[in-house]
């Protein structure tokens, strides 16, 4: 039966109010959790931002250690020592729980002295160093994708979670307050009746 629908009764006006502070209740608990996230969201930005930053050093140093290879040896020999290569990067992926919301962790599980794969003929120094640098942006890779995927992660949950709080501010507390409204007026209005009839059934009495 639809709220609009409910019979004026004290069972129903007590259990409308039941229901009315659920859902309130409900409301200021969705309320902080969403408050609690926008501020994880908000440190999850600023680590994705830097994990950013960081990245694009680390990056930009690469590549320019990969242009000096270039120079000292050339493109094409750059490019066979690179197909040549079958060094694959090992990476933990796993997932921890902020305020419900399923976050990720990644990690790069580096070695202690990682050691380029291609043999030493034609290779150059320019070209070590260029492998250790992007080596070491594998970590940087990793940091970045944990931050991005958290920031997705809680950003997605802080939408849902404040489309539940607008429902219940905007749809089913003020309908469940109308609701309450409405049995207690028609209620009023009948113990106001009561109390007319009982008064006049009282004043015939006296007169008999």
């Amino acid at each position: 039966m639809s709220l609009e629908n409910l019979s004026a009764t004290r069972i129903n006006l007590i259990q409308t109010k039941k229901t009315l502070n659920l859902a309130e209740s409900g409301r200021d608990i969705l309320e902080r959790k969403r408050d609690i996230l926008l501020r994880e969201l908000r440190t999850s930005i600023y680590e994705a931002e830097r994990a950013r930053d960081e990245l694009s050093e680390v990056l930009a140093k690469a590549y320019r250690s990969l242009k000096d290879a270039d120079m000292a040896k050339g493109s094409e020999t750059v490019a066979n020592v690179a197909l040549g290569s079958s060094y694959e990067g090992d990476f933990l992926l796993d997932y921890h729980s902020i305020m419900g919301v399923t976050v990720p962790i990644v990690e790069f599980r580096s070695e202690t002295e990682a050691k380029p794969d291609y043999g030493f003929a034609n290779t150059s120094a320019e070209l070590d160093r260029a492998f250790n640098q992007f080596y070491e942006l594998l970590s940087f890779i990793a940091e970045l994708a944990q931050a991005e995927g958290t920031v997705f992660q809680i950003a997605n949950d802080v939408h849902r979670t404040q489309r539940r709080v607008n429902a219940l501010n905007h749809v089913l507390i003020p309908k469940y307050r109308s609701t309450v409204k409405r049995i207690e007026q028609v209620l009023e209005e009948k113990d106001r009746e009561e109390f007319v009839r009982t008064k006049r059934i009282k004043r015939m009495i006296k007169r008999r």
